[in-house]
């Protein structure tokens, strides 16, 4: 049996907490190190999950020869540094989503990695689950026939003080970046392209953010998505894929799907249950340590030209909006 892939996550927040859950039910992944900016933290994270090793800085994790694969868990705004410090230092990259925030950062991003010849992926977990695979598996053969109209959305009340990073700006804060990008990306990935039109509105809290927004894309031949996020109030979290032949439902949580439902024309519905190990994160770790194994610097899953047609959907919405990040000005 080959060998563990072994990984380093940078970042000892609440996504690197979940992640690290998801890598104890793998079976071809293990965490080898941490590292935060603090000592205090990063002793902290890897006594609770029992990692071997800690890292007080970034630098030093990335330093470590024995890691191959780093998994970037930092706020938006340090996802291009921290990713293009990871690059330089020879390892592979899983980078949590938004993979940067904006398409220009993202191009410097997979620039670097086809150079440097490592293997880099925006990390959209939802991809990875087994309910999703299907999903794929269905339109590709067209089950519901052509697909026309697609609604997701992302709603949830965030109930944390004004300083959060959420409401920061400076930290690219807002809900499209945190929710948004998981019905955007699940457009790209149901309709296979980004949309020819694009006409969204937006509510901006007082630090300048979005905290709730609609958008709807309409593609050419005249498929629309409807979707729509929000960091102020909590939604069903419901996708529904309608095509020419019936539709594809999963009723709630559709960010990390359990259960999905398929009702074609004059037929009753049929009900998909899809029990996961852990958390749902051992699909992605799991996809990606596979990638690694086979030598391959891209996922077929999550290829960079999606990520980065994705980012560039992500900045036209922005547009529209007239919201800037402060390191874009």
């Amino acid at each position: 049996m080959a060998r563990k892939i072994r990984w380093g996550i940078l970042g000892c927040g609440t996504i690197a907490a979940e992640f690290a859950e998801g890598i104890a039910q793998t079976r071809n992944c293990e965490v080898l190190a941490a590292g935060s900016r603090t000592v205090k933290k990063a002793k902290a994270f890897t006594k609770r999950f029992g990692i071997k090793r800690w890292y007080g800085s970034y630098q030093q994790l990335l330093r470590d020869g024995d890691i191959d694969i780093v998994y970037v868990a930092t706020p938006h705004t340090l996802h291009m540094q921290n990713t293009l410090d990871s690059i330089r230092a020879g390892k592979a990259v899983l980078c949590e989503k938004p993979i940067a925030i904006n398409a220009k950062q993202f191009r410097i991003m997979q620039r670097a990695a086809k150079k440097k010849g490592v293997f880099l992926m925006e990390g959209m977990w939802t991809r990875f689950f087994p309910s999703m695979r299907l999903i794929r598996k269905w339109l590709k053969e067209k089950l519901i026939g052509d697909v026309l109209e697609l609604k997701a959305d992302f709603g949830v009340h965030f109930r944390v003080g004004p300083k959060h990073r959420i409401h920061n700006p400076k930290l690219a804060g807002g809900a499209l970046l945190d929710l948004g990008i998981y019905v955007v990306s699940m457009a790209s990935m149901v309709f296979g392209r980004q949309p020819k039109k694009i006409a969204s509105l937006v509510h901006k809290e007082k630090s300048g953010v979005d905290d709730q927004s609609s958008i709807v894309f309409q593609y050419d031949g005249g498929p629309q998505a409807s979707l729509s996020c929000s960091s102020r109030f909590w939604m069903k979290q419901q996708l529904c894929i309608y095509g020419t032949k019936g539709m594809i439902i999963i009723p709630d949580d559709f960010y990390r799907p359990s259960k999905v439902i398929l009702e074609l024309e004059s037929k009753r519905q049929k009900i998909y249950d899809f029990a996961y190990r852990g958390n749902g994160f051992e699909y992605e770790a799991e996809h990606v340590a596979d990638c690694l194994i086979k030598k391959k610097t891209e996922s077929d899953i999550m290829g960079l030209d999606e990520s980065g047609t994705i980012m560039e959907t992500m900045d036209k919405i922005r547009s529209q909006w007239k919201l800037k990040y402060p390191d874009e000005k």
